[in-house]
């Protein structure tokens, strides 16, 4: 906090990043803490030069192997849900997070849906992708 009650968005990314890292998860649990704009965080993220690692649609920063498979089957439940938001035939980070809510089902079983039908993930709410 500064003097005047204010979060110092750069004094909470010191306060949480390990060794110039940061987590998805816990960059989405300072977002909630501090009611801050996922985008806004990622921008902090990027010009304290901390990396983003643990993607919790499991599409990077898992150590040197990618966690996302194809999905041997996607139910036609979920495709429709994936094909009704896709924008620009590619599917928006915050849509994917939503389908896995609607669904209850995990982020990486959306992701791995995805690929199956060959959608691209974009749009990080992080900005990393």
């Amino acid at each position: 906090m500064s003097k005047n009650g204010t979060t110092n968005i750069n004094d909470v990314l010191k306060e949480f990043a390990s060794d110039g890292t940061l987590t998805c998860m816990k960059a989405f649990e300072i977002v909630s803490e501090y009611s801050m704009f996922p985008d806004i965080l990622g921008m902090a993220i990027d010009s304290n030069k901390i990396k983003l690692k643990g993607c919790q649609l499991g599409l990077f920063g898992h150590g040197n192997s990618k966690l996302i498979r194809a999905a041997e089957t996607v139910s036609e439940e979920l495709e429709n849900k994936i094909y009704s938001m896709l924008e620009d035939e590619k599917m928006p980070c915050a849509a994917a997070w939503s389908i896995a809510s609607d669904l209850k089902i995990s982020k990486p079983d959306v992701a791995c849906a995805c690929e199956k039908l060959k959608i691209k993930i974009f749009k990080c709410q992080l900005g990393a992708f």
